[in-house]
């Protein structure tokens, strides 16, 4: 951001989830907004279900982000105007199917379980 090509989303997502993940970052770019400190975000996979039907599976992450969000140069002085820079941890589940192409995308999910202001992933 604040350029993102979110026709490239559609490589990993798909249905509900790539609806929303599109709407955001359309947000986020009419805004003006910018991520920084993404070294600061980390995701770490703690299980894969593949289904019976070898078509669908569920995956659960923990991910610890220290990223900012940011309005880049609309602060005194050209600095940036943060508005998000709260650290969160927890874990995030992911519904994924196999496509007809025969690539696995995330087609929805949400939160597994409560956000926490300190780390509680696995270490990098």
């Amino acid at each position: 951001m604040p350029t993102c090509d979110t026709s490239t989303l559609a490589v990993a997502r798909a249905g509900a989830l790539l609806e929303r993940n599109v709407a955001r970052i359309n947000e986020w770019q009419t805004a003006g907004y910018t991520v920084r400190d993404r070294d600061k975000f980390r995701s770490v996979i703690e299980s894969v279900v593949v289904a019976d039907d070898l078509r669908t599976a569920t995956m659960v992450t923990c991910i610890a982000d220290g990223s900012r969000l940011v309005r880049p140069g609309a602060g005194p002085g050209g600095s940036d105007i943060v508005i998000d820079d709260k650290f969160t941890s927890g874990r995030d589940r992911w519904d994924f199917a196999l496509g007809a192409d025969g690539t696995w995308r995330a087609t929805d999910g949400g939160p597994e379980g409560p956000t926490q202001g300190v780390d509680v992933c696995p270490g990098p």
